[in-house]
């Protein structure tokens, strides 16, 4: 009994700020679980449109760098 008792002394103050937490979390109205999941969807989405759209970028740039390392190595090769 003393040992309960010793515990909730010291672990009381915290449960109980937790416990406040909560509740005020709650009480916010704080993200329901179908807004943060649709939330995450956006964003992903959002991200995967984005990486599209780099990707397309880099792939124009690599097409004329190596436009250019060609013509390069051609007018090297046709000076010799």
């Amino acid at each position: 009994m003393r040992t309960l008792i010793e515990f909730l002394i010291s672990w009381g103050p915290m449960l109980l700020l937790i416990g406040v937490w909560i509740y005020f979390i709650r009480r916010s109205g704080g993200m329901k679980q179908g807004q943060y999941f649709e939330q995450v969807r956006s964003y992903m989405s959002e991200h995967i449109a984005e990486t599209k759209r780099l990707n397309t970028n880099l792939e124009r740039i690599a097409s004329v760098l190596e436009a250019r390392n060609a013509n390069t190595v051609t007018a090297k090769n046709g000076d010799e």
